[in-house]
């Protein structure tokens, strides 16, 4: 019974480190720069 408890937990920690990634991800802007420390123009989607 207490493995099942302790599975549980693992999965459930393991969903939330997921979730965190995916959010942090999501709400990040990187700057691409180029070798001087410029940033360099990329191209953006359309859609």
């Amino acid at each position: 019974m207490k493995f099942k408890w302790l599975l549980a937990a693992v999965f459930t920690f393991f969903i939330a480190i997921l979730i965190g990634c995916w959010v942090i991800a999501r709400d990040a802007n990187p700057i691409f720069l180029d070798e001087h420390g410029k940033p360099v123009k990329t191209a953006q989607s359309i859609y």
